[in-house]
């Protein structure tokens, strides 16, 4: 489509116009077929709609209604000009009704960054749940064992698992993170099951690198207990150590929320439940920024990750049963 001289000159002169309300009382008086009814529909004077079509012709170059004595027929520019404008102003009152209405419904995409084993264990579930009654809300999620700096990415809610949260961000506990060390049935079978730190050292042990303070176990004393260990499996994933530990290979320490499911059907075993793995305790936390407090999606999903993972959560249940 070329564009002229004269149609630079037209976009300037026609930006300084309240065109939008003459685009709406040139509509009214179509919809009225009556200069007089649109006048009381938009609560003006007759003379302020005629006077406003008028400078809307005069703005365009071009007549939208041939005026009778009684009567006024649409010209193909005002037919052309009323359907185009119908829809403009239809997607515009749209956009403004959702835009007055953006923090009050759950809405747009929600970027959440968290470890690759919650991710996997748990957050797909809960988002599949959570969308049931927010299907306006579609998800990005970043999966990354990495520390990643909050401060340098552009995330909704970053879920952690810490035992110290930052603390210039908003924040939300969700609940405790345990740790357990656990082996497969079959391998306690083959290998005896340990009755003390001490005997760690005669087992396979299965670790994370990246995860250097994990092999060691504080009493109800708080007494600390480092472990002399056999590192037979190496796995820089909680997940990889998982199915490790799945197939015979040896003991492994993860957290409860990964382990859950399995211990409760007998396929793996916990033990030295009387020591903690962690000295310091872990909790899941959901991170936002401080000016987010009020966005609905952000909101509406931490309420139903609280809902979802209380305080006990449903992982964690095979505890109480050892307790008991």
């Amino acid at each position: 489509m070329l564009i002229n001289k004269n149609t630079f000159a037209f976009k300037a002169k026609i930006d300084s116009y309240a065109i939008f309300r003459h685009l709406e009382l040139f509509i009214k008086i179509v919809e009225c077929n009556s200069f007089s009814l649109a006048a009381k529909k938009l609560n003006v004077t007759p003379s302020s709609v005629s006077r406003g079509l008028q400078q809307l012709e005069d703005q365009l170059g071009v007549v939208l209604l041939k005026r009778t004595t009684r009567n006024f027929i649409l010209t193909d520019a005002g037919r052309y000009l009323l359907q185009r404008s119908q829809n403009l102003l239809a997607d515009l009152d749209d956009s403004l009704v959702n835009t007055a209405s953006f923090y009050q419904h759950a809405q747009g995409q929600l970027k959440i960054t968290c470890s690759i084993a919650f991710g996997v264990c748990h957050l797909m579930q809960i988002y599949s749940e959570y969308r049931e009654t927010n299907p306006k809300v579609s998800l990005s999620v970043d999966l990354n064992d990495e520390l990643i700096n909050l401060n340098e990415v552009d995330f909704d809610i970053a879920l952690r698992i810490t035992s110290h949260p930052p603390e210039n961000f908003a924040l939300r506990k969700i609940c405790n993170i345990n740790w357990v060390y656990c082996g497969s049935r079959t391998y306690f079978e083959r290998y005896g099951i340990p009755q003390s730190p001490a005997d760690i050292a005669s087992h396979n042990c299965l670790i994370n690198p990246n995860i250097p303070d994990t092999w060691r176990m504080t009493d109800k004393d708080g007494s600390a207990y480092p472990l002399e260990i056999n590192n037979m499996i190496e796995v820089n994933s909680s997940l990889g150590l998982l199915e490790a530990a799945r197939c015979h290979q040896g003991i492994v320490c993860l957290p409860t929320y990964m382990l859950g499911n399995y211990i409760e059907n007998g396929e793996l075993l916990p033990v030295l439940l009387d020591y903690d793995p962690k000295s310091t305790p872990f909790a899941l936390y959901a991170l936002y920024h401080p000016a987010h407090t009020h966005s609905p999606k952000i909101r509406t999903f931490i309420d139903f990750l609280v809902e979802k993972i209380p305080s006990d959560p449903h992982w964690d249940h095979w505890m109480r049963q050892h307790a008991s």
